[in-house]
């Protein structure tokens, strides 16, 4: 009973939803890392920074990543959902099921992510920060090779998971939860300013 309350407005409203917990999750992450893991004081706090995890949060994680999840993965890999609703027994038997699962994995973290969501993500935060488009895609190829190997090591099992046991509307608040202790270390990681050679100069 009280689950299927706690579940009714995702169910009822999964972008909504999506796009606002992620927001909170995203500004959460980032005030403690900074508070906790850098040492501020609240009033030190850079809200500047905690905005752009805000704003990612809110239109990229909550809204972008539940169409390319939610809609558009089904549909490509349209053996997915049945693979879903499989007990456990059947899917160690399932191999077209397990195949699509690891093309799943692969299309989202050897080509989402290296090259949709870091670019965004540089973007958005450059945009924030007064910076140009330049700057943010200099960022991003600097950093391109530590943070696809930061990003693999936590999110390769986890979507092994996400995509072989969650319901379509669970996905986008998985990944959530999940990337609470991600986004604490990615704040930690790329929330400050970066100096790029051209701003150097």
């Amino acid at each position: 009973m009280v689950l299927r309350w706690l579940t009714r407005i995702p169910r009822r409203h999964p972008v909504a939803f999506g796009c606002c917990f992620s927001a909170v999750k995203t500004s959460a992450a980032d005030l403690v890392a900074q508070t906790q893991i850098e040492g501020r004081e609240l009033k030190d706090v850079d809200w500047r920074r905690t905005s752009i995890f805000g704003v990612w949060g809110f239109a990229y994680l909550g809204g972008v990543q539940y169409f390319i999840y939610s809609f558009a993965f089904p549909r490509a890999f349209p053996s997915a959902i049945k693979f879903i609703e499989q007990p456990l027994r059947a899917k160690l038997r399932n191999t077209a099921g397990q195949l699509s699962l690891i093309k799943q994995v692969g299309v989202d973290q050897f080509l989402h992510h290296p090259f949709v969501l870091f670019p965004a993500f540089y973007c958005v935060k450059e945009y924030i920060e007064g910076g140009t488009p330049s700057m943010a895609l200099e960022k991003y190829q600097a950093n391109w090779r530590e943070d696809c190997v930061v990003t693999w090591t936590v999110w390769v099992p986890a979507f092994l998971v996400n995509f072989s046991v969650c319901p379509l509307w669970m996905r986008v608040p998985f990944v959530a939860v999940v990337s609470f202790g991600y986004t604490m270390y990615w704040s930690f990681l790329r929330g400050a300013p970066q100096q790029t050679e051209e701003n150097e100069g």
